[in-house]
């Protein structure tokens, strides 16, 4: 005797269509916006160390030394927010 047995098909996931399009964009574009920029910022960060170190006795070249880490600080943690604002939107819309 042979049963017939009724499979259930489930339908398409429409988020996982829109993951398949726009992981890509972030892999290929977003991502290594982000680092580039997260790097100009380490380096803008550096070089305000070295210009504190190297012009100890000037004020104004220690004000501007200071100035540089204070922008690559910043720089630094709005691109760690940014990762973390992609790797959110990502995970939401069901990509990697």
């Amino acid at each position: 005797m042979i049963h017939l047995v009724n499979i259930a098909h489930a339908a398409p996931d429409p988020t996982a269509a829109f993951a398949s399009a726009v992981d890509p964009i972030i892999a290929n574009i977003l991502d290594p916006i982000v680092m580039l920029m997260f790097a100009v910022a380490v380096v803008v960060f550096v070089w305000g160390i070295v210009e504190m170190l190297m012009h100890g006795d000037d004020s104004t070249a220690r004000e501007k030394g200071r100035n540089h880490m204070l922008g690559g600080i910043v720089g630094i943690v709005i691109m760690v927010s940014a990762w973390g604002i992609i790797f959110f939107i990502s995970n939401t819309i069901g990509g990697k």
